[in-house]
């Protein structure tokens, strides 16, 4: 026998390349269902900011009104806009400044998405990304699948 014959003793240490191939099949299936479910969630993750300037803006604006009978100050909104990374706010008052418009319209990665709320509280969804569904609908759409 020869004396680099193997014996019962040795083994393979590591992982072969058949095992490791299985290994990055199954990690590729589970990035392909996980990565989507997490950009939809860091979406939806931005959404409350963006209701809760809305919704302070519009209680602003009421306190405003209640000092000056109107929602403007001549020539534009009568307060502050909120600011945000990742929303624009604007605002809409007519020439008599008895009612208003609050606008956010998503930026960057919230593209796409637009919502209103007025002198009433009404909410609404103005625009949403295709993938999101359909507007303009009567309240703020918050997930995926345009529901209220």
């Amino acid at each position: 026998m020869s004396r680099c014959a193997m014996t019962d003793d040795s083994f393979q240490a590591g992982f072969s390349l058949v095992e490791l191939m299985v290994v990055l099949a199954i990690a590729a299936i589970i990035a392909a269902f996980a990565l989507p479910a997490y950009r939809d969630h860091a979406l939806r993750s931005n959404l409350p900011q963006m209701s809760s300037s809305l919704q302070l803006g519009a209680l602003r604006l009421e306190q405003y009104y209640q000092d000056h009978r109107s929602y403007s100050n001549g020539t534009e909104c009568g307060i502050t806009l909120p600011s945000s990374e990742r929303f624009s706010f604007s605002c809409s008052v007519p020439k008599d400044g008895q009612s208003f418009v609050l606008t956010a319209t998503g930026s960057g990665a919230m593209a796409g998405f637009a919502y209103t709320i007025d002198q009433q509280g009404q909410t609404r969804t103005t625009s949403l990304p295709n993938a999101w569904g359909t507007a303009p609908l009567e309240c703020w759409v918050m997930r995926r699948g345009a529901t209220c």
